[in-house]
């Protein structure tokens, strides 16, 4: 006889989604947050982030090439589920974008590694997987360049 084993499920605070999603996002799951640039990727997993982080499950918020934390944190204030007293508390961010441009994954990893093993954080939103794939193909990566650009005009 086959005994189920239960999974619990992390309540997200997006009102109607826990409804869609059977519940909640799966504990211990890996979770991809897909779209188009501007369709609400990012706001949608602060969302998630700020909703779920407590000190007995802190988070910690990886860029790669996109907003760097700063544009984004003033972005986010705006809206309800933001918590200024979570930043720093209960969640960490941090930009990963010098190593990423270097286009080399180990030195990525070996970086989130270290962010890992000093938070020792529950939920872990890395923003953006493409950016990092996109750092590691061979050649010219115009687009991680033009990327970095913007942000880092958007930034001044």
């Amino acid at each position: 006889m086959k005994t189920k084993v239960t999974i619990n499920r992390l309540t997200t605070g997006v009102p109607g989604l826990d409804q869609i999603i059977d519940g909640g996002i799966p504990e211990f799951s890996f979770n991809l947050i897909m779209g188009l640039p501007g369709c609400g990727k990012t706001t949608l997993a602060h969302q998630l982030m700020f909703s779920l982080a407590t000190p007995q499950r802190p988070a910690l918020y990886l860029t790669v090439l996109g907003e760097p934390p700063l544009k984004m944190l003033r972005y986010q204030q705006q809206f309800d589920f933001f918590r200024n007293d979570a930043v720093n508390s209960v969640v960490r961010f941090v930009n990963l974008a010098e190593e990423t441009l270097t286009g080399n994954l180990d030195q990525v990893l070996v970086r989130i590694l270290e962010e890992v093993e000093e938070t020792m954080p529950a939920l872990v939103f890395i923003d953006s997987f493409r950016s990092v794939v996109l750092s590691s193909l061979p050649g010219d990566n115009t687009q991680n360049r033009l990327q970095q650009f913007c942000s880092s005009w958007a930034c001044s």
